[in-house]
């Protein structure tokens, strides 16, 4: 068994770019995984897709009660080009995210910035990102639990070990996949979060040819291409 079963990811992958906007200089740009991980939450529950007869993006600027918080806009987010945007409302938001490619896709956001609870609409500064990942946790997005494995891609792709996790906040490093099996097999905790250590590189099934993964983007990317 594989350690990719663990992974429970959803993803669409749609094309696009965006034009630069200028930015505060008194935020601070890092990576966020964080970032990435609501993103893919925001596509779930929007089920956002392009209709491609029309060229029309299926979007909304109304924000669904799914949804456990918006930010407080405008925010300022980070390319992989190191490039930055600013996000004027989740309408935007929502069609930057429509706009990612696997060359052009946000990696990082400038801290601090507000958001505001869907549930109470009270506010919270989130100055960095581990208050940004205690606050994707507690949402539910960054939950994984071993019982949601996705078979399909077992036979898409392999590691090349070493690879690191990161599970519930303390990282593991697998030198082979026994190292994952027995980890599985002895872990009885709730999985809260579960996340890859990057960058690492996987061998394609089909015709053993090696991959880099950089980033979060890139391994949903991959995923997305499994199916």
């Amino acid at each position: 068994m594989k350690i990719v079963k663990y992974l429970f990811l959803i993803i669409f992958i749609y094309s696009c770019q965006e034009q630069n906007l200028e930015v505060s200089e008194k935020l601070t740009f890092n990576d966020s995984l964080s970032l990435q991980m609501s993103i893919q939450s925001i596509k779930k529950i929007k089920n956002l897709v392009i209709d491609e007869d029309s060229d029309n993006y299926r979007i909304s600027g109304a924000i669904p009660s799914e949804l456990c918080f918006d930010f407080k806009y405008p925010i300022s987010v980070q390319y992989n080009d190191s490039s930055t945007v600013t996000v004027s409302s989740f309408a935007h938001f929502t069609q930057l995210i429509l706009t990612e490619t696997i060359e052009l896709h946000m990696t990082g956001i400038g801290f601090p910035f507000t958001i505001i609870m869907s549930d109470d609409s009270s506010e919270q500064i989130i100055s960095n990102e581990n208050q940004f990942q205690n606050l994707v946790e507690n949402c539910g997005y960054g939950t994984l639990s071993f019982d949601e494995i996705k078979k399909v891609y077992a036979t898409c792709f392999n590691f090349n070990f070493p690879v690191s996790v990161v599970i519930n906040g303390v990282n593991y490093t697998f030198s082979s996949e026994g190292d994952a099996v027995s980890l599985a097999a002895a872990f009885s905790q709730k999985v809260v979060s579960f996340n890859f250590v990057y960058p690492f590189s996987i061998k394609y099934v089909s015709n053993s040819t090696d991959a880099n993964v950089p980033d979060y983007y890139t391994l949903t990317s991959v995923i997305s291409g499994c199916n």
